[in-house]
């Protein structure tokens, strides 16, 4: 497990990880998420493996709307609702498997943009245990375990926040799944 400062060159050597099938902690603007490519089953299984869970359901950061555009088909509602609440803490459920957001940090957006893909972003921590906003916390949760992420960006400790808000979008209905740092206006 490498750590590694959120300067430019762990900033690439980050991106060399993810792009290779690498899981990587990495800071964002609610906590430290856990995450890589999400089109690679082996880096969701290694996922499951390190936050010791069985859920394959995740939620992923793009870099943009554009870039989320170019992975999932947004209806008109969910286009709506990304263009009023992105960047931000807003997740729209876009398969079975993954809700999406663009967030405000700009380290999990070039993470995204540089990987050429939205990434896994689910809370880096064991499951079951509280969420984590600081790197030291986030070493500690994995360092000795037996499957552990590949590097740490180490941006030290993180504002407190809620976690996103995750809604479905149905034809006549939103749905929200997750209350969190978004209140929807309806």
């Amino acid at each position: 497990m490498i750590i590694s400062k959120p300067n430019q060159a762990g900033i690439n050597q980050a991106i060399a990880i993810l792009k290779k099938g690498g899981v990587v902690v990495y800071p964002t603007d609610t906590a430290y998420a856990l995450g890589g490519i999400y089109k690679s089953k082996k880096v969701g299984n290694k996922i499951l493996k390190i936050k010791n869970r069985t859920d394959k359901k995740f939620t992923l950061v793009a870099a943009s709307l554009a870039q989320v555009n170019k992975y999932f088909k947004l209806n008109a509602c969910q286009q709506a609702l990304a263009k009023k609440y992105w960047p931000g803490s807003l997740s729209l459920v876009v398969s079975a498997r993954f809700a999406v957001r663009v967030p405000k940090n700009y380290l999990a957006q070039i993470l995204a943009k540089k990987s050429g893909q939205p990434l896994i972003a689910t809370s880096a921590n064991i499951s079951g245990r509280v969420t984590i906003y600081d790197s030291q916390k986030v070493i500690k949760e994995f360092l000795g375990k037996k499957y552990q992420p590949d590097l740490i960006l180490a941006n030290g400790c993180l504002p407190k926040r809620k976690t996103s808000t995750i809604v479905q979008v149905f034809p006549k209905e939103i749905k929200i799944i997750r209350q969190g740092a978004v209140k929807i206006k309806f």
